[in-house]
């Protein structure tokens, strides 16, 4: 038992345990957790310098002036990882690898606060919310390193300008060079300085200029104009803290104390950050650890009283700013730990109570456990490799990261112009074509309040030949033609009910329009009306509409809910196919569509999809084939052969995407692609070739996909 004490108290094997599981954390949540409020911007921001550096365009590097509230360097080390994927990087593949550069700089902050104290970099490797800012493309990571290696170092100098003296100098640079917010780190480094250390004056003043060479090399938006450009960012937070953005959070003064007092890494995110953390822990033996510290490391002290009352008086109160006073509180927290332990240890030497309770397993014992544990450890991690591989390509757009007015999409439509138009719960949003989805400025967001829109709840888009934009909302229909809007009352023409959930237009310009009341096509000068009362049509509720060319014209495919609907205008003549008569699945018909071969394609609610070629019905279920679920929202044709067909999982709000290229399936989940695992209900392409998904809850999935054959 002593020798295996021995074992695992060899610093360098503790250390390297917390390491593993530092990076185990971080790498699991790098690869789990959906892209966050900043990271869109700032990967934004390292795109432009890649392409900038790819051109050797310095001067342009120089002047970037995008997020002049950080320094660049953060996101000139993101620009280099993302070229080394080359010009075909993607997003999704950008986010992960820079995302893997935090957790570089993560693990490593834990490794140097491991060297100063074990138990403190163990906590530091638990700690949720610095996981989660760690693990994100933030631009937190690497001034938490290079903050921890500035105290290390100077901890280690022996002498003023011995290595470590320039190492602790320069890494200070650093941290100011990687985020500003960092900065009250200094009031530790002067205290070590002259308390601990008794270094002189003199040699403050070389400290000093190394921290500045540090930092104006590593912030190159400093070649030019330097005094002005830093006045500019300095003072650009006092102003931003007035903003209607900042107000609108309702923090409190006392709001950074409520962040490091509990795990909300886990409490936002729950399924990425797997278990609850001990970050109330780590607080409350942090509080305790404070007077030990007095008379242990008081620098310690020094460092949570002044990190504490810069975020106190700061106005800002981001939850990512916690992270400057964390590993003190880790620190703190150690030592009344370590205190609290030996007190255990000296009830036990006297009494004996856990020896005698608690069984000795053998050396070979914990030495198997310790193997099995990082044989699954290592199992794991390739695990999420592989997973990642499989993310690569997907994108999700929604309201925390865009624009977009509401994560609810129930329409995905892109115009004669490129355009990309949104019919969604909050509005009808156009993004012109060539301009960046973080975009506000690109966005237009027509509600009922600032548009002819009869109702923002928007379910279908249409675009005649003449170029006006046709929407159907939950309480009628409406045209825009680019400055006008022209509305319909559906209850003047007859139709009860007017809720508007599918629209076409064939190829003579006639609109036809499904509702939950019937059907009606509208030719441009008058409307004629569908019901169950004066035609053949199978059910009131019409979900789903497609035209057919043919060669005597257009045929008149809609999906209701007792059934698929045929109608020949040409002849007037109805059709349709049933349960009954075809054995299409039950639960009505929310999506048709004609392929590229001319075979019609029926997805059902509760049947699964069916194929008319002519002759013969062929049906896609979940006992015949790999369609993941029989209830089926939307179908779509990306190119000949390769069927995306949208599936909902029964009884619950998400939903799985399949692809059938040449006869193969491939299915896509949340956990094991880039899928956001949400119910979707409209799929769409657009001129690049990506395929976009609306869904009910997450906004709209976009996926790049590269077909096998």
């Amino acid at each position: 038992m002593d020798r295996l004490s021995s074992f695992f108290r060899t610093r360098y094997v503790l250390v390297t345990c917390i390491v593993i599981l530092s990076v185990f954390l971080r790498f699991w949540a790098a690869d789990n957790l959906r892209t966050d409020f900043d990271e869109p911007v700032y990967l934004g921001n390292a795109f432009d310098y890649a392409a900038m550096i790819r051109a050797g365009d310095w001067d342009s590097v120089i002047d970037y002036r995008e997020v002049i509230e950080h320094p660049p360097f953060g996101k000139l080390l993101y620009s280099l990882s993302i070229l080394t994927m080359g010009e075909q990087a993607d997003w999704s593949s950008a986010l992960f690898i820079s995302r893997m550069v935090s957790v570089v700089f993560g693990a490593l902050a834990v490794l140097l606060l491991a060297l100063i104290d074990p138990l403190a970099g163990g906590l530091l490797a638990v700690q949720t919310l610095v996981v989660k800012y760690t693990s994100q493309a933030y631009l937190e990571a690497l001034p938490l390193f290079a903050m921890i290696l500035s105290v290390y170092a100077l901890l280690r100098s022996k002498r003023a300008l011995d290595g470590w003296f320039w190492l602790s100098a320069a890494a200070l640079g650093l941290t100011a060079a990687g985020k500003y917010s960092y900065a009250p780190i200094l009031f530790v480094i002067l205290y070590l300085y002259f308390s601990e250390k008794k270094y002189r004056w003199r040699e403050l003043v070389v400290y000093l200029l190394v921290i500045g060479i540090t930092f104006w090399v590593l912030n190159p938006t400093l070649y030019r104009d330097p005094l002005n450009r830093l006045y500019e960012s300095l003072f650009f937070h006092p102003g931003y803290a007035q903003s209607q953005h900042v107000q609108t959070s309702g923090y409190n003064w006392y709001q950074p104390l409520l962040w490091v007092s509990r795990s909300w890494g886990y409490e936002w995110h729950p399924g990425e950050i797997f278990y609850y953390g001990f970050d109330g822990l780590i607080f409350i033996f942090g509080i305790i650890g404070l007077r030990f510290e007095w008379f242990q490391r008081r620098w310690v002290v020094v460092w949570i009283v002044t990190s504490m009352v810069a975020l106190f008086l700061w106005p800002t109160k981001w939850p990512q700013y916690s992270l400057v006073v964390l590993p003190a509180f880790c620190l703190a927290a150690s030592v009344a730990i370590h205190r609290a332990y030996l007190w255990v240890k000296d009830q036990e030497d006297y009494y004996g109570w856990i020896t005698e309770m608690v069984p000795r397993p053998s050396r070979w014992v914990w030495m198997l456990l310790f193997v099995f544990s990082g044989v699954l450890v290592i199992g794991m991690i390739v695990n999420s490799i592989v997973i990642n591989l499989n993310r690569q390509g997907w994108t999700n757009i929604n309201t925390a990261v865009s624009p977009l007015p509401s994560n609810t999409v129930y329409s995905v439509f892109f115009n004669s112009k490129g355009e990309m138009v949104l019919g969604t719960e909050a509005g009808l949003a156009v993004l012109p074509a060539e301009h960046e989805l973080t975009d506000e400025g690109s966005w237009a967001v027509f509600t009922d309040e600032n548009s002819g829109l009869p109702d923002s709840r928007v379910l279908a888009i249409a675009e005649d030949h003449n170029g006006n934009l046709w929407a159907g909302t939950r309480t009628g229909l409406t045209r825009y033609d680019g400055s006008t809007w022209w509305s319909v009352d559906l209850q003047e023409i007859s139709l009860a009910g007017s809720e508007v959930h599918a629209l076409a237009v064939d190829s003579q310009n006639r609109l036809w329009v499904g509702t939950n009341s019937g059907a009606a096509v509208y030719d441009g000068s008058a409307w004629t009306t569908f019901t169950t009362g004066n035609s053949e049509l199978l059910d009131s509720l019409v979900m789903s509409l497609e035209v057919e060319a043919v060669q005597a014209g257009d045929i008149i495919w809609m999906g209701t809910a007792a059934g698929l609907s045929r109608f020949d205008p040409v002849t007037n003549s109805w059709d349709g196919f049933t349960v009954e008569n075809s054995g299409i699945g039950s639960g009505g018909v929310a999506d048709v569509m004609v392929d590229s071969t001319g075979r019609l394609w029926i997805a059902t609610l509760g049947g699964g999809v069916s194929v008319w070629d002519g002759a013969a019905m062929t049906h896609y279920r979940v006992s015949n084939s790999e369609l993941p679920y029989n209830t089926v929202q939307a179908i779509h044709e990306s190119a000949p052969g390769v069927y995306w067909i949208a599936a909902s999982i029964p009884n619950s709000a998400g939903g799985v995407v399949s692809v059938l290229d040449d006869g193969e399936w491939e299915s896509f989940t949340s956990r094991r692609s880039g899928y956001s695992g949400a119910e979707t209900v409209a799929i769409a392409q657009d001129p690049l070739s990506r395929i976009w998904f609306g869904t009910l809850s997450a906004g709209v999935d976009t996926f790049e996909y590269n077909s096998a054959k």
